[in-house]
């Protein structure tokens, strides 16, 4: 989970993490995984700071955002959701190859390959990718607030290397745990 220290800094801030624990067999969030989102939408709430939530349109990735922001705002809790962060992400250039990938292959493996240069058929090489999500975060990040983007494991894979912030499965991370990601901060 995200460090709650490492956002308390002045100015923006943007936190991009993976959705909450999700149940296998019906890919929704686990009872835990919600008790977990509520600590860490709590965790934000102390920093009393504005703060915006941006979502991947998958319903484990709304969800988590709409617990966060529920306990953030209250009773009208909104969650924007966007394209760049999943379903498919910035990281896929052709859905249908993509998902034949998927089909015979695990997300952390496909990074895996990705990182050596591989499926760019399929998936956005790492230099558009950091050009993309640079932009994506000058547009949408709230001045001298927080805004938290919630997406899916491959998506936080990739941004994460593209930028040069954090490498998994480089540091002996199987993979990106629920609510796991990066902070970026100007």
């Amino acid at each position: 989970m995200i460090n709650i220290e490492e956002i308390q800094s002045k100015g923006t801030v943007c936190v991009f993490i993976r959705h909450g624990e999700k149940d296998i067999s019906s890919h929704g969030l686990t009872e835990q995984g919600k008790s977990e989102i509520r600590r860490f939408g709590q965790m934000l709430y102390t920093l009393r700071k504005p703060i915006m939530i941006y979502s991947s349109p998958e319903a484990r990735c709304m969800e988590t955002g709409l617990i966060i922001n529920g306990i953030i705002n209250g009773s009208n809790p909104q969650c924007v959701a966007s394209d760049i962060l999943g379903k498919p992400g910035v990281q896929v250039k052709d859905d249908s190859l993509y998902a034949l990938l998927t089909d015979t292959m695990r997300c952390r493996d496909i990074f895996k390959e990705w990182k050596r240069g591989m499926h760019y058929d399929a998936m956005n090489t790492p230099e558009y990718i950091k050009e993309k999500m640079l932009d994506y975060f000058k547009n949408t990040a709230m001045l001298n607030g927080i805004t938290v983007y919630v997406s899916q494991s491959g998506t936080v894979a990739c941004t994460g290397r593209a930028l040069g912030l954090v490498d998994y499965m480089e540091n002996g991370d199987d993979w990106v745990d629920y609510l796991d990601g990066y902070i970026l901060r100007w």
